[in-house]
């Protein structure tokens, strides 16, 4: 027990090292356009200078939700450091209470595999840039998880209330953390259908009220809030979001195509115009990993556990919070022309049906097959570190740089 409780210790310093290095090495120091109004509205709202990243302030900015700033503004205060400092102990301390979180409730060695999602290279890469995802995918893992335990119905209308009151909490947050968490009460109100369906009018009539005043609070203050930003700024939801551009209908269904399949190269993502090379590289590895691994193991799969009652729950949850969430990204990109989507917008789907993953894995009893995926998993990772190099003119530089050797 306490050798494992200090490979999660190990994990969690491996974690935050990378993240202080590859801050510190980089120029722009891990901070995209997004991560200057972060930093620039923590400023405004706690009295410090954030206007020196590149987006100055000047008053309520309703572009992002108050909760990431506002973390990251508290944080500043509390520690006494810059809010670029305070941004990046941020996720290096929400890190350490996700690690906290799943060894209090599946155990430190369960955890370690959990936990070794964060050092995958694109996961490194969302934790070292200021931006909101990490919060938000907590949080998001927190409300599936809680979504899932009630595995049979609940049956005391008290306690159906409390419930809905700790999955009201955790949407309020999502919400405050990313506007589109709000796609959570989707989710919620299909898995409700659902359950009626499933148990009948007898169940069903204990939780409707509970449900109902799920889905009424949420609105109300999702409504609420935006009302707010159209009094305090000059939009609802911080500015223009939804007109025409010049890209064609085939345009978009590429990029709705393209981010799915980038989401499996876990070791390289594909650019378009960009040298393919390190990706094709990256895609042989891992099906070659993948491929051996799965020839190891296949004579020990009889030994291999059953998905628990709690586990189908829980995917059954993740499998419709991703299908939702993709469903409501892609329709909101063929009207609003955001970015991507790329990895950083795929990751609420991804990353917690990895996760459900893990802690299938993690309970595998036969040590030796265990081991020999852990030693094959974490060269993996090693592997997956391509993503930390440069996605764009990497083939160039590497090019100028044999030149001269």
């Amino acid at each position: 027990m306490k050798q494992d409780d200090g490979w999660l210790g190990a994990q969690w310093l491996l974690i935050s090292s990378l993240i202080v290095w590859l801050t510190y090495i980089n120029p722009t120091h891990y901070l995209s356009p997004d991560s200057t109004y972060y930093l620039s509205f923590a400023g405004w709202l706690v009295g410090l200078d954030g206007n020196q990243y590149g987006h100055v302030a000047t008053g309520w900015d309703g572009t992002f939700p108050l909760g990431y700033p506002l973390l990251i503004g508290t944080l500043a205060i509390a520690t006494g450091t810059s809010l670029l400092v305070a941004s990046k102990l941020l996720n290096i301390v929400l890190t350490g209470v996700f690690l906290a979180i799943w060894r209090q409730r599946i155990g430190a060695r369960r955890a370690l595999w959990i936990g070794s999602l964060l050092v995958l290279g694109s996961s490194v890469r969302m934790l070292t840039y200021t931006w909101s995802e990490w919060a938000f995918l907590i949080l998001l893992l927190e409300w599936s998880w809680f979504m899932s335990q009630p595995v049979e119905p609940i049956r005391s209308g008290r306690a159906q209330y409390r419930y809905v009151g700790i999955l009201l909490l955790l949407t309020i947050g999502l919400f405050l953390l990313r506007y589109v968490g709000g796609y959570v009460v989707i989710v919620y109100g299909l898995m409700a259908l659902a359950s009626y369906r499933r148990t009948g009018w007898a169940v069903a009539r204990l939780r409707i009220g509970a449900d109902l005043a799920y889905g009424i609070s949420m609105a109300a203050f999702m409504l609420g809030y935006f009302f707010l930003n159209s009094q305090l700024s000059t939009s609802p939801y911080g500015g223009e979001r939804f007109y025409e551009t010049d890209e064609t209908i085939w345009e978009k269904v590429y990029l709705m195509v393209l981010a799915p399949m980038n989401e499996l190269l876990l070791l390289r993502d594909y650019i378009p115009g960009e040298p393919a090379l390190l990706v094709l590289v990256g895609l042989l590895a891992q099906v070659a990993l993948i491929g051996w691994i799965g020839s190891r193991l296949k004579p020990q799969r009889d030994t291999l556990p059953d998905w628990k009652q709690t586990d189908r729950q829980w995917l059954r949850v993740l499998l419709f919070s991703a299908g939702t969430y993709l469903t409501l990204l892609f329709a909101l990109r063929f009207i609003s022309p955001f970015n991507g989507p790329n990895a950083r917008l795929m990751a609420p789907a991804t990353v917690p049906l990895l996760s459900v993953a893990m802690v299938w894995i993690s309970r595998w009893n036969n040590v030796s097959a265990r081991r020999q995926l852990g030693y094959w998993w974490a060269m993996f990772l090693l592997c997956s570190w391509l993503q930390l190099l440069p996605q764009v003119d990497l083939w160039e530089k590497l090019q100028r740089l044999t030149s001269t050797m």
